[in-house]
């Protein structure tokens, strides 16, 4: 039986001073559940948003005082140190066919800024870093504190503040706690900030009923106002472990319980002018499938038109090891019952080169080695955020390299064991031609586990930028290196599956003492202009339980212009 995830985590109760701004509009919609027998859909819903309101100028809201309410009478608060895992077989070393156990060329790419970002001064873990880039502005999300930094400067223009204070004007739920699994997003097509997180009612053991908070930015200002929205997630089902996409078609978030995935896709042309009468299609799919990624579009170029939401995750179940599995969603608003999930219960494979996970359950001491005889997890059991989507367009800058003719592209990574017992970052490409696709037009066209020496990667995330250059960002460490923060990369005429020498982007100079759980993803953004990559993960300066730190990093490839 698998352990129970339990978030031990404090409530956030108002502060001590409120700001008056504009009224709470409240309308409450009842659930209204549509049950339809659909190919690979077992289960759909349709909801409105239980409750509607604007928030106060998040740069005001930053100039409360900090609650600290994680206990520090209690030495700090924390997840359990076992998350929700996929049952999964502990292997040892194995034959990877594409393994990359050189550093390649020198790197080609040029570092930009280097921003110190938030620090776990709520004395919590793991941090569930992410980060997004808007046209002025930078924001990051680490587990309950939100900070918005200018992205020219690195200056901090609001922040740190916790993030359940954006709903105090609608109270309720989504302002009574603050638990954490974050995601900040930005809608390239509408200049619109997507700030989010799940309500999971500590208070009543974990108990329904849970809520998705969803905030959306009034304007491109991430420090001004935002629409709020809670909507009623599925009774009995415990939304862990969250992931949104921004699509063409909506907004898509998946969310996992040992029931399986719970994959929500949100009207987001409602959202974004404040209509209470906005709505949410979800789907519950078979207990095997697992930890879904929603693909989320980085290029200026949008999807083809009518073109379904694609999702990725669920490693293999049996002994092959050579699958991931492909899934869509089609949402239609004005007639939920003609929306359909497709691909529930692994009916999707894409062949992949064969891979060994990396200790994906139990957490052990076969996990990843800190300098100071620790272990951290390694989360081997699931894809990493974000499944990233490029779309070359008519006009795209494809390079010189044979084969590179303009099309779709999906990247996502995880982490694998290496020919040495190390952790690599396995990552993949995806591909698809410029049309309104099926799952059966995406194929793998390269792949590549990057274990170039003996240390350990993990936790990384990846995206590509308009010249069809790759960058992936993740977390490095050995039992001779402290825990630090690198990239790597490939231009498009480098060969297929390999990628360009490590750069050392942060040094750590410390360790994670007494609690194994890290992560529980970082993020790779990519800037409007379609070069500067922005990564945000986090470290240590100095070996403690609790004082992880974060840095924002950007970087462009040097022909990338």
């Amino acid at each position: 039986m698998l352990p129970q995830l339990r978030h031990v985590k404090r409530t956030v109760r108002s502060a001590a001073t409120l700001i008056a701004v504009t009224a709470v509009v409240t309308s409450c919609f009842g659930a209204t559940p549509i049950t339809k027998a659909q190919q690979n859909a077992p289960q759909m819903s349709f909801r409105h948003a239980v409750s509607l309101g604007v928030s106060a100028p998040l740069r005001e809201l930053a100039k409360l005082p900090r609650t600290y309410h994680y206990g520090l009478e209690l030495e700090g608060e924390r997840e359990q140190i076992q998350p929700n895992f996929h049952p999964g077989r502990v292997l040892g070393p194995g034959i990877d066919p594409v393994e990359q156990t050189s550093p390649g060329p020198p790197t080609s790419i040029t570092p930009g800024l280097s921003i110190e970002g938030i620090s776990n001064a709520g004395r919590i873990y793991p941090s569930d870093v992410n980060a997004a880039v808007g046209d002025t502005q930078v924001v990051e999300w680490v587990n309950v504190s939100l900070a918005v930094y200018n992205k020219t400067t690195g200056a901090l223009e609001a922040g740190p503040l916790d993030g359940n204070l954006l709903w105090q004007n609608v109270g309720g739920p989504c302002f009574n706690e603050n638990v954490g699994d974050p995601i900040a997003q930005w809608d390239k097509v509408h200049h619109r900030w997507l700030l989010v997180q799940n309500f999971i009612d500590e208070g009543h053991h974990e108990a329904p009923p849970f809520y998705a908070c969803v905030a959306i930015s009034t304007s491109s200002d991430a420090t001004g106002t935002y629409y709020l929205y809670q909507f009623l997630m599925e009774q009995g089902f415990f939304p862990d472990y969250q992931k949104w996409g921004i699509w063409s078609t909506g907004y898509f978030q998946t969310q996992w319980d040992y029931n399986g995935e719970y994959v929500c896709g949100y009207n987001s042309a409602k959202l974004i002018v404040g209509d209470p009468s906005a709505e949410q299609i979800c789907f519950q799919t078979s207990s095997r499938d697992f930890t879904l990624l929603p693909a989320d579009v980085d290029s200026a170029t949008p999807p083809p038109a009518n073109q379904d939401e694609f999702f990725i995750g669920s490693y293999d179940v049996d002994d092959t090891m050579n699958h991931l599995y492909l899934y869509s969603m089609h949402v239609d608003f004005a007639n939920p019952s003609q929306s359909t999930f497709t691909g529930s219960g692994l009916a999707n494979p894409i062949t992949v080169p064969p891979y060994t996970p990396l200790c994906p359950n139990p957490v052990g001491p076969t996990c990843v080695p800190e300098d100071d005889g620790a272990w951290l997890v390694s989360l081997g059991d699931r894809l990493m955020y974000r499944f990233s989507y490029w779309n070359d367009g008519p006009g795209a800058h494809i390079g010189p390299t044979a084969g590179r003719a303009p099309s779709q592209h999906w990247y996502v990574n995880h982490v694998t064991t290496a020919s040495g017992g190390q952790g690599g970052v396995r990552w993949y490409e995806f591909r698809a031609p410029i049309r309104t696709a099926t799952l059966s037009d995406v194929t793998l066209f390269q792949s590549g586990t990057f274990a170039p020496d003996s240390n350990f990667r993990w936790v990384a995330s990846m995206a590509q930028d308009k010249m069809g250059d790759i960058a992936i960002g993740y977390s490095l460490a050995s039992q001779t290196v402290y825990t630090s923060i690198g990239v790597t990369g490939r231009t498009p005429t480098d060969p297929l599956g390999q990628m360009e020498a490590e750069t050392v982007i942060t040094p750590g100079t410390g360790s994670q003492e007494g609690y194994m759980r890290w992560g529980d993803y970082s993020s790779m953004a990519i800037d409007a202009d379609g070069c500067t990559f922005w990564y945000a993960q986090d470290y240590y300066t100095v070996p403690n339980s609790f004082t992880w730190q974060t840095k924002l990093v950007s970087f462009k490839f040097s022909g990338c212009r």
